[in-house]
């Protein structure tokens, strides 16, 4: 006997209270796909206005999905005291509200920390417009009122509310509360150390040091005594004088030389009795640190010189600026802050474009001792190339504290931080045609600011400007200068330049023989020189891509290259997922095993000591040791052959292929849209992948991407900049 009941008949209670709105993405789901009708009505709230399923739709184009779409919703009717009315919902101010809150979050998701008014206005215009709004209805001097009186709790009030409001304007410019606050906390750090009072310390005491660190007992570069410039001379005695100092400029400007003086200078004087040298990732810190040292060990006499040894050892502690600070990754938080600050008196860091706000606050905390018996660290110094692109945090601090008026007479204004900026290269000889043409590049895409004409890419200006060179195909491109093939990127022609980087790269005869050799690693001296090849030939050469994902991202280059490996080598992955030879690189930090995100390292065959036997292990530099790690202790691993321009940042490479995304990344999209492009490529972007070359670029792609990248400035809005010109003036 079956059991059966009518629900039409029976009257239920709500399964939801009344008063509380929930649009989630899984509830519209069920409501559209469930089948009962009658409970679908004690469950489903009223579908979405048509002008709401125009805005939502708005949002997913510009990468803000239903998740964020309906959170938005659920806060701005978590204050009602009734269900929400579909007039409510159909209304000119809901709409202005979420278009408000959802541009505002995307434009935090892509590093900003506010919005202009003006820009967020014209913003929520188009939205509204397109979402069938009249726009002869529009009242914007409403609009920046109800989006200032929405509360923590999502109400609207026109009384003063005892609420914290969620949006505050400061200048113009809209913030959420949480990124006000750490932007007027960056901002009295900042001011706090630059009225920092330093020990004078005379001038020609100064001088004369440095004339016995550059001419007594120079660093030799290429044999010969290391020589600066007058600009980089004002860096190394600004950075005497300053609490902050700032040495900015492009590649091959003489960063790490002025560095290296800096930090000579320093302990000669006194004032580097602790030095630190740190850079935001792993790779970058042991660049700098294979620089130093490698400059410490082309002085003669060295092992004389009792203060150069010394910074030997400082210069092989190079370190992270997470691992400087003492960060918990269990806890999101650091050791370090103003009660239990750092102790050194010199900080030297390197890749300062890629610190963001959140950082640089503990930064600054760390380095600010409020103990009665420990100094403040006396002296910050920050390197870096303020046209790469900023960091993946919110903000771009390098950027605006070094950025000028651009401006005379009324309008200029002076940057009250110390700021020198390296013009003249000295990487590149002028008998290197390749290298000045790189940089010459890379010089005409920063120039697009000024100077919006793509085809100067391609057409030098005048005999002393570079362009690219345009190849037919890749059997034209050499191994030299900026080359650029146009092409669709599609599948097909992705193989075959796979073949041809293949080729050209991965058939080294003495790199193919070291990867199929067994290694001992209880007499690391044995191996040594066989590792140092084989990490230095990986460095030589490096795909980039735009993005992880897509048929042109990294991971699809990676399984291109990665099929053509083992189908040439035939290689046996019955037992493992990898295979000797195969480089790697770490996506996320390892505190555990002191792995960080941007490491790199090599599959190899390692000799297990007990048993004897040969296993495939990863291969890493650690805190400059060799150590190896079974496949399965890393979880965060990927190939390396490609890798997104993100992560080249504070890497070199003889050669590398750019590969540009496809018009239409998208298979639903009927015909190409340029301005998609825009939020994957930009100038900074492509600056940057010029300037990690050192021999040769081969960029592949649609000439309209290209000349799109190079005209798309990133966009960054922060008020940084005017707040501490402000408060210093």
């Amino acid at each position: 006997m079956s059991i059966s009941k009518d629900f039409s008949v029976v009257k239920q209670k709500p399964i939801l209270k009344s008063d509380w709105t929930s649009f989630g993405a899984t509830r519209s789901k069920f409501i559209n796909e469930f089948a009962d009708e009658t409970l679908k009505k004690h469950i489903a709230h009223p579908a979405l206005p048509e002008s709401l399923l125009l805005l939502k739709q708005q949002f997913t184009e510009i990468q803000i999905g239903s998740e964020y779409f309906f959170q938005a919703m659920n806060f701005l009717c978590q204050g009602k005291e009734s269900t929400i009315k579909e007039n409510e919902l159909k209304s000119i101010s809901f709409h202005v509200l979420l278009s408000g809150f959802l541009l505002m979050r995307r434009a935090v998701n892509s590093g900003s920390t506010c919005m202009p008014w003006t820009e967020l206005r014209t913003q929520i215009s188009k939205m509204l417009i397109n979402s069938g709004f009249s726009e002869k209805f529009f009242s914007h001097e409403n609009w920046k009122k109800w989006l200032l009186t929405i509360s923590s709790n999502g109400e609207q009030s026109k009384h003063q509310s005892t609420e914290q409001p969620v949006i505050i304007e400061n200048n113009s410019l809209l913030y959420f509360d949480k990124f006000w606050k750490r932007e007027i906390q960056l901002m009295s750090l900042l001011s706090n150390r630059l009225n920092m009072n330093l020990n004078i310390i005379e001038r020609p005491v100064i001088e004369n040091v440095l004339k016995n660190v550059l001419e007594v007992n120079p660093v030799l570069f290429r044999g010969k005594p290391l020589v600066l410039a007058e600009e980089q001379k004002e860096a190394v005695l600004q950075a005497i004088t300053s609490p902050l100092s700032i040495v900015t400029g492009g590649p091959g400007t003489g960063k790490t030389s002025v560095a290296l003086t800096i930090l000579r200078v320093h302990k000669m004087l006194g004032l580097a009795e602790r030095p630190a040298l740190v850079a935001p990732t792993g790779r970058a810190a042991n660049r700098m640190s294979e620089s130093v040292i490698n400059g410490l060990n082309s002085i003669k006499d060295l092992n004389k010189l009792k203060h150069d040894t010394e910074l030997l050892k400082f210069a092989a502690d190079a370190k992270t600026l997470h691992r400087l600070l003492g960060y918990h990754p269990n806890r999101h938080s650091f050791r370090h802050h103003e009660y239990d600050p750092l102790e050194h008196d010199l900080l030297i860091i390197d890749e300062g474009s890629m610190i963001d706000q959140e950082l640089m606050v503990r930064l600054l905390r760390a380095s600010n001792s409020k103990l009665p018996y420990l100094l403040p660290v006396q002296r910050i110094v920050i390197l870096g190339d303020s046209q790469q692109l900023p960091s993946v945090g919110n903000g771009a601090v390098l950027m605006e504290l070094t950025e000028d008026s651009g401006q005379s007479g009324a309008d200029s204004y002076e940057n009250p931080v110390p700021v020198v900026k390296l013009v003249k290269n000295y990487r590149q000889k002028i008998s290197d045609t390749a290298g000045r043409n790189i940089l010459g590049v890379a010089a005409v895409v920063n120039e697009m600011e000024i100077a919006p004409f793509p085809e100067l890419l391609f057409e030098a200006e005048s005999t002393d400007k570079e362009a690219i060179l345009s190849l037919e195909s890749l059997e034209d491109a050499a191994l030299e200068n900026v080359m650029f093939l146009n092409q669709e990127n599609n599948i097909n022609q992705l193989k075959d330049f796979g073949q041809w980087w293949y080729d050209k790269f991965l058939k080294d005869e003495k790199f193919l023989q070291l990867v199929q050799k067994g290694y001992s690693f209880e007499v690391p001296e044995s191996i040594e020189n066989d590792l140092d090849y084989l990490f230095n030939y990986l460095k030589r050469f490096r795909i980039l891509t735009a993005t992880q994902v897509f048929s042109t991202g990294a991971k699809a280059l990676n399984k291109i290259i990665r099929d053509l490996w083992l189908m040439e080598n035939e290689a046996n992955l019955l037992n493992s997922e990898h295979f000797p030879g195969e480089p790697v690189i770490v996506t996320e930090n390892n505190y555990r095993l002191r792995l960080f995100n941007g490491d790199q390292g090599i599959f190899l065959n390692c000799l297990n000591s007990e048993t004897k036997k040969l296993e495939l292990k990863a291969v890493f530099e650690v805190e400059g040791k060799v150590k190896t790690f079974y496949g399965h202790q890393l979880h965060h691993l990927q190939p390396a052959y490609a890798t997104t321009v993100h992560k080249s940042q504070g890497s070199e490479f003889d050669h590398l292929a750019l590969i540009l995304p496809e018009l239409s990344i998208d298979p639903i999209i009927g015909k190409p849209e340029p301005g998609r492009m825009r939020n994957i490529m930009s100038r900074e972007m492509l600056y940057t992948a010029l300037t990690r070359a050192k021999k040769s670029v081969l960029i592949l792609g649609e000439k309209t991407v290209l000349e799109t990248a190079a005209l798309n400035k990133e966009k960054r809005y922060s008020g940084l900049g005017s707040l501490i010109r402000s408060k210093m003036s």
